[in-house]
């Protein structure tokens, strides 16, 4: 486990760095749990290796952090023809830019904390 917190101390520095107007006002534990959960995300897909992974989550920040739900970004993560090494590059490099434009606006950012959206409603009365 302790791999893990380095890599997910190396993913903030590495958000910290490349997308710092995104990042600027959030607390440095509220960060750490939305790398954590867009890592979550990431490997959903089966990524594994590191820079797919950190490029994942910066996309997130980026762009929208449930950019992976437009359609053909899915398509293209979840395409079995392509192998899991290759995949994620496929898919910057193939996604057309309508597909990225679409993401974009259609960004939700409770997807950052999807255990709050599973929670339900709470009705006491």
């Amino acid at each position: 486990m302790q791999h893990e917190e380095k890599f997910i101390d190396f993913v903030v520095k590495h958000i910290q760095q490349e997308c710092p107007d995104d990042v600027r006002d959030i607390e440095p534990v509220s960060l750490r749990e939305m790398v954590t959960n867009g890592l979550t995300r990431a490997r959903s897909y089966d990524l594994e290796k590191p820079q797919d992974l950190t490029a994942f989550v910066a996309i997130m920040f980026d762009i929208s952090p449930n950019f992976d739900e437009q359609a053909d970004i899915q398509r293209a993560l979840r395409d079995k023809s392509v192998p899991i090494e290759q995949r994620f590059n496929t898919m910057i490099e193939c996604v057309p830019d309508k597909a990225w434009e679409e993401a974009e606006t259609n960004k939700n950012y409770d997807a950052w904390f999807p255990e709050l959206n599973n929670q339900g409603d709470c009705n006491n009365g």
